[in-house]
């Protein structure tokens, strides 16, 4: 998992930016959110402070000077914490989904999941990303029973039980990703009958935080950071399932 994760954490530095000082500017621009631009500068504990109101708090291990070093690792930024101030919420937000070996139980919080389909490691993520889409929900849906298969033509299939329903999607032939793999989240919850919904976060690059709110939560979130939070399966950011 540990190189799982290296992988990834250099996936998201190429695509935030380069090692190259010229690309400054374009890095910023794809770790902020242009929705917030005219808001105030904000304290990362301040941020913190906000973010524990809409229940959000980093698990054990998770300090300001990781999240600094994370950020930095992430943008180049040599003045990281006035970047995080200067773009309240839409920097921090992905780092309550992020994950490190530092931290208790990895994961800095089980509220929601940051992630970037290019990076996805179809041999297991399927599965990870699954479980990690229950755990979310804080028991509202849970996934069980979770295999992959491969037919006879080399197409994935992952089976699977949700609060106790079988199920099986069809992905993409072997080693494809299927990126409508997560756009099938986003009907469960109206099928389940489920107070929540899955949530959808990107601030214009290619990473994206999915997370799980009911109606009143997601107001609440948007109103509070003034962050855009969409539901997932709004908008136009993954592929229709085709069967």
């Amino acid at each position: 998992m540990k190189i799982i994760q290296y992988i990834f954490l250099i996936g998201l530095l190429s695509s935030c930016k380069s090692h190259s000082k010229n690309d400054s500017t374009k890095s910023t621009q794809n770790i902020q959110n242009s929705s917030i631009e005219n808001q105030e500068s904000m304290t990362i504990e301040a941020q913190i402070k906000v973010f524990k109101t809409l229940g959000y708090e980093f698990s054990n291990g998770v300090t300001k000077d990781l999240i600094l070093r994370d950020v930095y690792e992430m943008t180049w930024e040599e003045e990281t914490e006035k970047h995080l101030e200067q773009n309240p919420y839409s920097v921090l937000y992905y780092f309550y989904g992020w994950r490190d070996s530092q931290v208790e139980g990895y994961n800095y919080t089980d509220d929601c999941i940051w992630f970037d389909l290019e990076f996805f490691d179809h041999n297991s993520q399927y599965k990870w990303f699954m479980e990690r889409m229950g755990t979310i929900t804080h028991g509202e849906i849970e996934f069980s029973e979770i295999t992959i298969e491969t037919d006879s033509e080399n197409w994935e299939w992952i089976s699977f039980k949700v609060n106790g329903q079988p199920k099986k999607w069809k992905l993409e032939k072997t080693g494809y990703i299927a990126d409508h793999f997560v756009q099938r989240f986003s009907y469960l919850p109206k099928e389940l009958n489920t107070k929540g919904k899955y949530t959808y976060y990107d601030n214009g690059g290619q990473q994206w935080v999915i997370d799980y709110a009911t109606e009143k939560e997601q107001s609440i979130f948007n109103e509070k950071t003034g962050l855009n939070r969409e539901w997932l399966g709004d908008g136009d950011h993954f592929s229709e399932p085709r069967d």
